[in-house]
């Protein structure tokens, strides 16, 4: 991918100048939380550093419509191909298995790209904002410990919205569970805000409202442990949001 080759060769430029001086090279101070280090019409980059673990993600527009998200951990890399032209994806990873302190790295790092965009209106976020927002959640939900595979998906499978208000709804497979918008929206154990393709909630959990706010049958599924991380990643990337975030001590 475009973006890959271009990291990879800038890598490798600053290992060759490096190599170039007898002088030792000083170590530079990774910096703590989250750094925004690019932002404009068709590129977002940022990293998030913690307790010894740290992410940089970047989302590029390559052509029209058509998005390379990488979260490269140093081990694994783990990529997406996003083409909005076709309703197609990618999930491309390498490198070994995501460990949990890297898992744990996903939310803030979220709630970082979130207050990013937060004061611009849904309909005129860019596509790599967007992009940042719905892959990061979904990154949320990547299994830790295992060896993780590649596969597509494809928009065209289609996704069932859930209703917004708590209830007992019809999530597909023949299950019903307790699904829709409300940190109280537990399904009796776990956080809130079953059925939402992005982070979860709790009853202090703050900001009330980080990434998407698609509910669908696949991502309640999932949050019971009924469907696969990747049944829901057609969800995660394509699936309109439908319900919309409604203040503090909820999520949208």
């Amino acid at each position: 991918m475009k973006a890959h080759w271009l990291c990879g060769m800038t890598v490798v430029l600053a290992m060759s100048l490096a190599g170039c001086s007898d002088e030792p090279q000083p170590q530079a101070e990774e910096t703590q939380g989250f750094t925004l280090l690019q932002r404009d019409e068709t590129t977002l980059e940022a990293t998030y550093s913690a307790g010894g673990a740290s992410v940089r993600m970047l989302v590029v527009e390559t052509e029209s419509k058509v998005v390379e998200v990488t979260y490269d951990f140093g081990a694994p890399v783990i990529g997406f191909h996003l083409d909005f032209n076709q309703g197609t994806g990618s999930f491309i990873p390498s490198g070994g298995a995501l460990d949990a302190a890297q898992s744990e790295l996903m939310g803030p790092l979220l709630e970082g790209v979130t207050k990013l965009v937060a004061e611009t209106d849904e309909a005129q976020r860019t596509r790599v904002e967007d992009a940042a927002m719905r892959q990061t959640s979904f990154m949320q939900i990547v299994p830790v410990g295992e060896l993780l595979t590649g596969y597509e998906f494809v928009s065209e499978r289609g996704w069932t919205h859930l209703s917004c208000t708590c209830g007992n709804q019809f999530i597909g497979s023949g299950y019903y569970r307790q699904a829709g918008r409300g940190c109280g929206c537990t399904g009796g154990s776990g956080g809130g805000c079953k059925g939402r393709c992005g982070q979860g909630c709790g009853i202090t959990s703050t900001p009330p409202c980080v990434g998407t706010t698609a509910y669908t049958q696949d991502c309640a599924k999932h949050d019971y442990g009924l469907g696969s991380f990747a049944a829901a990643s057609d969800d995660y990337t394509f699936a309109s949001n439908n319900c919309s975030c409604s203040g503090v001590g909820t999520c949208g």
